[in-house]
């Protein structure tokens, strides 16, 4: 490869990186071609992401999803029973 070639893609690399980076997250983007996420998806994206607290907190154990649904089965049997 010779030295002026490596120049330009020296040059070349950043300029595209960064326009890539630009259309990738723009608004732009999805007015003209309707794919991707709008800016207010990608707000709440990386609010969801970022934020930790109970909104987001651990996934429940096995052992309580297990109790929640033995309640909901108990409560269709008494919803069945009655009608």
């Amino acid at each position: 490869m010779s030295q002026f070639v490596r120049r330009v893609r020296a040059v070349v690399n950043p300029l595209s990186t960064a326009v890539t980076r630009w259309w990738c997250h723009s608004a732009v983007r999805h007015l003209l071609t309707g794919y991707g996420p709008t800016a207010r998806q990608r707000r709440l994206a990386r609010y969801r992401v970022h934020r930790s607290g109970p909104a987001t907190g651990p996934r429940p154990s096995a052992e309580l999803m297990k109790r929640r649904a033995a309640a909901i089965d108990a409560l269709l049997r008494a919803d069945h029973d009655e009608g």
